[in-house]
């Protein structure tokens, strides 16, 4: 019993850890994409390295750009991608039924492989590297742990 418990919290930290790396990722998403803050923070290097550079073009340079919000179409998007990615997380901590373990492995396999892709194509993306290495290494890896330990587990016959 003491060892399943152990497993089923294991697992479970695992996909808070990759669930937590997610939210890095979309904070990154929503306030560090190209064109704003990386974009801001290399147009005020510029400015400060030019010759007879002036306080006003400085400041000019300085002035943080506006952040555009999320549209209500991806605001549920989000919504619903977070929810699918705490449930792995929370249901090993609920319950022990073996269809619920298969539940986890299933959803936390599906979640984590999106997660990847996503990861991926941001890479693709000029300016968006740094996404996208956030959410390979914050929130894939211990994602992919996860799984491999949620089949094992879903597998068990205990």
């Amino acid at each position: 019993m003491e060892k399943s418990f152990f497993k089923r919290v294991q697992i479970a930290g695992l996909f808070i850890i990759s669930f937590l790396g997610g939210m890095v990722h979309m904070a990154l998403h929503s306030h560090f994409a190209e064109g704003k803050i990386f974009g801001w923070a290399e147009s005020l290097m510029n400015a400060l390295k030019v010759e007879g550079a002036t306080l006003k073009s400085v400041a000019d340079a300085a002035r943080l750009p506006e952040l555009e919000m999320m549209s209500g179409g991806m605001m549920y998007v989000a919504v619903l991608w977070f929810a699918l990615l705490a449930l792995p997380a929370i249901l090993p901590l609920l319950t022990e039924g073996r269809a619920w373990r298969w539940v986890t492995a299933i959803v936390g396999l599906v979640m984590t492989l999106g997660g990847i892709f996503d990861a991926i194509s941001h890479m693709t993306m000029p300016g968006q590297v740094p996404i996208g290495l956030s959410g390979l290494i914050i929130g894939s890896i211990p994602g992919v742990i996860a799984v491999v330990f949620a089949f094992g587990w879903a597998r068990a016959g205990e």
